[in-house]
Order: C-alpha cells, then sequence, then structure tokens
C-alpha cells in the first residue's frame, strides 16, 4: 500500500529569540566591513557593501521613517529591481514592526492599485523614474500613499510632487532623528518577537487576486535554517539575486538565509546581464526556476553545434560519458573503474570547461522549484557534474517543505520534508494520488484580510496546498507532485 504521511528524521534548529533585524545587528557585529554582505555591479565595477555598512544604512532609514510617522503595522510597500536599497527598505520596515511588502515591477497599473490599497500602504519605495510615474499617475485610486521613496534620482529632477523624497534624504532626516531620540532603533529592534509579522507576500493572483500571506520571522528563519541544515550555506558563500524579490523564492535566500548564515548576495546590473554576472561572481548557492536551468542547457546545445569540428567531436564524446554518470547517480549504483576513468576524461575534455562558463565553477547548492523540471535538463546538468535538486513548497510555507538530499536525488520526486515539516496526502485515490498537505513552524498566519481563504487553506494546523501528488516507497519516503511549485 502506497504511504500517505512522512515527516523528516532530521531534527530541528532552535531559533530562539531571533528575529531579521537582530540578525543583521549580530552579524554588523560579528563580521563588521571586512566581509561584503553585499555586492552591486555599477557601471561594470563591482561595488561591496561590508555588514557594518548595511546595518547602518537600515538603521538611518529605519530612523528616517520613523520621523516621517512609520510605525508598527504600517505598510511599506518596495517596487524595483533587485538592488541593496530593496533590503535597506524592507529591514527598516521590520526594525520598527512594520509590515514590507514587494510589488512586481511588471505588474500591469491595475495589480499595484490593487495590492497597495489592499495592504493600506502609507510609504512606498520606488527604484526609479519609471516606478514613481506609476505611483503618481494612480494618484486619485491611492489615497493613502503619503511618501514615495526612490533610490535613482535620474530624470526626476523636475519633479515637484510633495511626496517625493530621495533615500538620501530619508536617511539623513534618520540621523537627525537619532541625534534627538538616542537609541531609539535599538529598542525598536529589542522589542521584536519571532512570531510578529515580518513580510507580507502576495501570491501570483493566477485565479483572481493575489493573496497576501502573513509570514512571521519565526517563519522565515525555520525555514531558512531548517533548510541549511540539509542543504548546508556557509558564511563564505557567494549568491546572485536575479529573480524577483517580490517572490518567497528570493526572499528566502537572499533576506532570511543570508542573514541566518552571513553569506554574500550579490546584485546584477540590470536582469538583462544577470547570466554573465553569475559567470563573473562564481557563486557557492544558485537557485533558480526551471526556465533558467532550461535557458542554459539550451544555450549549451545551440552554442556546441555552431563550434568547430574538434569541439563539436569533443562534445559528442563526453556528453553521454556524464549522462551515464548521472544515471549511476540517480540509481544509486557506484560507477566501475572504467566509467571513473571515462568520466575523468570527459571532465578534463569538456565538463570543467563548461561548468566554468556557466557560471556554476563553484556552485555547491544547486536546486531548481516553481515548476517541474524535464528530466532531460536534470539530467543533462547532472552529466556536467552540477548536483541539481528539486524542492518543493508554497508561499504559505515560506518557500520549502521538501528537497531532495545528497547522495539521494531523481527527477521523479521533489525530495523528502526539511526538519519539523510533515506532508501527507488527503484522499489519495487508488493509485495514491491526493491533495499535497503540509505543516510546519514555517507555516504563515494567515491572509491578510482574508479569513475565509485562511480557514479554507489551514485546517487543523495543516496547509492544503491545492497540488496533487503521492508518496513512494522507495527507500526513504519521497514526496513527489505533479508540479513544483513555490
Amino acid at each position: 500500500m502506497a504511504q500517505t504521511h512522512v515527516k523528516a528524521k532530521e531534527p530541528g534548529v532552535d531559533i530562539g529569540q531571533a528575529t531579521l533585524p537582530a540578525l543583521l545587528a549580530r552579524n554588523a557585529a560579528r563580521f563588521g566591513d571586512e566581509r561584503a554582505a553585499l555586492r552591486e555591479k555599477e557601471f561594470g565595477v563591482w561595488r561591496a557593501v561590508g555588514w557594518r555598512t548595511y546595518h547602518r544604512r537600515v538603521k538611518d532609514l529605519a530612523l528616517g521613517l520613523a520621523a516621517m510617522g512609520f510605525g508598527a503595522d504600517d505598510s511599506l510597500a518596495i517596487i524595483g529591481d533587485n538592488r541593496p536599497e530593496w533590503l535597506y527598505a524592507e529591514l527598516a520596515a521590520q526594525s520598527l514592526k512594520g509590515r514590507p511588502l514587494g510589488v512586481y515591477q511588471d505588474s500591469i497599473l491595475t495589480e499595484v492599485a490593487y495590492v497597495l490599497r489592499h495592504a493600506e500602504a502609507r510609504f512606498v519605495v520606488a527604484e526609479d523614474q519609471e516606478q514613481v510615474d506609476k505611483i503618481l499617475d494612480m494618484s486619485d485610486e491611492l489615497p493613502l500613499v503619503q511618501r514615495i521613496i526612490y533610490t535613482d534620482p535620474k530624470g526626476l529632477r523636475s519633479y515637484d510632487d510633495p511626496r517625493l523624497m530621495a533615500i538620501e534624504q530619508v536617511e539623513e532626516l534618520g540621523r537627525r532623528f537619532e541625534r534627538d531620540n538616542p537609541g531609539h532603533y535599538e529598542r525598536s529592534v529589542e522589542r521584536l518577537r519571532p512570531d510578529d509579522v515580518a513580510l507580507i507576500a502576495y501570491t501570483s493572483g493566477t485565479t483572481g487576486f493575489p493573496k497576501g500571506s502573513l509570514l512571521t520571522h519565526a517563519n522565515m528563519l525555520k525555514m531558512a535554517l531548517n533548510l541549511a541544515a540539509v542543504d548546508p550555506k556557509l558564511p563564505d558563500d557567494e549568491f546572485v539575486s536575479f529573480l524577483p524579490l517580490p517572490w518567497i523564492g528570493e526572499q528566502m535566500m537572499s533576506v532570511s538565509s543570508a542573514l541566518a548564515v552571513g553569506f554574500t548576495v550579490n546584485f546584477p546590473e540590470e536582469p538583462e546581464t544577470a547570466m554573465a554576472d553569475l559567470y563573473e561572481i562564481g557563486p557557492n548557492v544558485v537557485f533558480a526556476p526551471p526556465r533558467v536551468w532550461e535557458q542554459m542547457a539550451r544555450s549549451v546545445i545551440v552554442k556546441h553545434m555552431d563550434a568547430t569540428w574538434l569541439k563539436r567531436l569533443i562534445y559528442r564524446f563526453c556528453m553521454p560519458i556524464g549522462y551515464q554518470m548521472a544515471d549511476f547517480h540517480f540509481e544509486k549504483q557506484p560507477p566501475s573503474p572504467a566509467w571513473r576513468a571515462l568520466y575523468a576524461l570527459s571532465w578534463l575534455l569538456l565538463f570543467r570547461a563548461l561548468k566554468d562558463r556557466l557560471g556554476l565553477a563553484n556552485v555547491r547548492s544547486a536546486s531548481t522549484g516553481g515548476a517541474a523540471l524535464g528530466p532531460d535538463v536534470f539530467r543533462f546538468f547532472h552529466a556536467c557534474g552540477v548536483r541539481l535538486k528539486q524542492i518543493y513548497g508554497q508561499t504559505e510555507i515560506s518557500g520549502i517543505s521538501c528537497i531532495h538530499r545528497n547522495g539521494n536525488v531523481d527527477f521523479v520526486s521533489v525530495g523528502e520534508p526539511i526538519p519539523e515539516t510533515e506532508v501527507r496526502i488527503d484522499d489519495p485515490d487508488p493509485q495514491g494520488v491526493g491533495q499535497i498537505v503540509s505543516r510546519s513552524p514555517a507555516l504563515f498566519c494567515g491572509y491578510l484580510k482574508n479569513d475565509q481563504a485562511t480557514c479554507e487553506t489551514i485546517i487543523d494546523g495543516w496547509l492544503h496546498s491545492g497540488d496533487a501528488g503521492y508518496l513512494t516507497d522507495d527507500g526513504p519516503a519521497w514526496c513527489a507532485s505533479t508540479g513544483s511549485r513555490i
């Protein structure tokens, strides 16, 4: 009989009274400016931001917001590309017990207006002129918006709307506020508790208007640290942030995991240069949806067809060897010495250079989620020596509930539950397929202003995903779904 319930074997991680701003302060004291917390590429040059500077920018911005009346339970909307200023704004709002929320910058105006109205956002951080114009064009629909803080002044010098302020002006206001109210920021951070709301994460809204998931500091940190317990991240690691920050998948890496572990987050110059910038950084940790992995694999296949005859010959000789080694790995069969020797030769001829050109030469943790990844692409990366793992989760469970373990990877399942997480299948049919239901300390505390949807989604402490899946009996219990979404 097929299994219908499984939970993690590993113990969970105790987060104590940790909150995201408290971890930022800890890292600033621990690492100072000797270690880069953030790195951004501007005009072709990577510029590092140390942990102490990261903390100072957040503090100044938070005090500037406080001086303008931002306080507990207020919402701060952020819209723009992935930039250090996004993280400054998010942590600043959290430091004041506020509720940050991200808005997808490619959202149409009606979607932007809905999210800002729904969250009752009085403050908006908009990256540039394009994003500022969106807010100004909807002024009649957004009567609650009192301040629009921009981070890139280009094209905005002639604007005279009294609500506009540059982020530097807000930070200067914060420094003046600190002189009159010494210790205000530290007291504000100290009063935070793990069960305070840290983020309003809006769902995609594919079946109507998006719903705002309320995630606490404990939700995000439990997920981040329990994930790191089975898929380790290290303080010396490099990560490239190129997926939209409103997405919970990027939040769990660039914010909660980065603060909990202390690794460096790198921001590409532009979204269009992300793959080239990935190559320059050579990250140790990569998380991306299937479309990114598919794009990488497709680019290799296309380029090899235009290569010289010798390179095409090497590719056609080495790839079958790599695929066979990947199959050994999936089937948990030890390769013979002959196959090991052939793969070592293929590594020297092809795979070492190929990993480097893809920007994956240093990768240790590679994962994909958000949709199902085809087995051909999965096999391709394992053939190249990239131990790609599938994950599964939802926004409502802070990102991830399941991931493959090292040495136990296949392209059918989405892995085992992370620590402190349970997964069961409700109402399975004769083949064992039913609704995927899960629970963990990372489970959100409900939808903003939508008690009915909350009650329909959380039943007796279990998250009802609406996804179909099944659990296999092959060795350790695997959670496999018809899709893999976050």
